[in-house]
């Protein structure tokens, strides 16, 4: 495995960089609430308890109609009527859950910050509903940084398919090779390197599977993993710019 500084050095390379997050679990701090929102609903309309072992092991990564899709199939009706209602009321619920406290910790914002004050194109590829994440973003300092959001409704793949991320690198007008990743599962982190970017796991206590996936993982979002790289790409790229004298 590489170091998460051999991987920020390979994507500074780059002339035109760009970064491009995970949402759940990732940017957003809220995989504990996701959790807790499917494992009830799965329990009072599919008469399933889910484990965390089966969240994580079978579901994490995944979009919320995939989640939904595959509880629904194994534990209900698997009608897409039955889908769709789930979907519903996840929603509604994810919603008043964030209202409380916003799940973009000061940590990620920090971050989102001094990529954006430096001019680094930012964007979200995620399989959550994308009035899920609008809510969380409308909610945080973070928010009005973010260029493009590809969200479960703008693919026809989900991860770890790339298409999701090849679709955000060409509206940020960047090549994959230019794009730095930060995400947090298994599927996602597979998506990233099919698509040909640069990746960055995060993980607080990796997985097995996680750990044999990732080429780096850190255990937190933080502005200090990429503050000395971006201050040294901005200063260089300022000295190009420069006249001659």
């Amino acid at each position: 495995m590489s170091s998460a500084t051999d991987v920020i050095h390979a994507w500074m390379l780059s002339d035109q960089p760009a970064v491009i997050f995970d949402f759940n679990g990732t940017l957003s701090d809220d995989e504990p609430i996701l959790f807790d929102i499917f494992s009830e609903l799965f329990r009072v309309h599919l008469d399933w308890a889910m484990t965390a072992e089966d969240y994580r092991d079978g579901l994490l990564g995944r979009s919320d109609r995939e989640i939904i899709e595959r509880a629904v199939a194994r534990h209900g009706r698997g009608t897409e009527q039955e889908v769709t209602e789930l979907l519903r009321l996840r929603q509604g619920v994810y919603k008043q859950r964030i209202a409380d406290r916003n799940p973009i910790a000061e940590a990620s914002v920090r971050l989102v910050k001094l990529l954006a004050d430096n001019e680094i194109p930012l964007g979200i590829v995620t399989g959550a509903q994308r009035d899920d994440v609008l809510a969380v973003l409308a909610g945080s300092p973070a928010g009005e940084s973010f260029d493009v959001l590809i969200a479960e409704e703008d693919v026809s793949e989900g991860k770890p398919h790339p298409e999701g991320f090849l679709t955000a690198a060409r509206l940020l007008h960047r090549l994959p090779g230019d794009v730095l990743v930060f995400e947090d599962s298994v599927p996602g982190v597979q998506a990233a390197l099919a698509a040909g970017m640069h990746c960055l796991a995060v993980a607080a206590e990796p997985s097995p599977e996680l750990q044999t996936t990732a080429k780096a993982i850190v255990a937190a979002l933080s502005a200090e993993l990429v503050e000395d790289a971006v201050t040294g790409w901005r200063r260089g790229r300022a000295s190009h710019r420069r006249p001659a004298t």
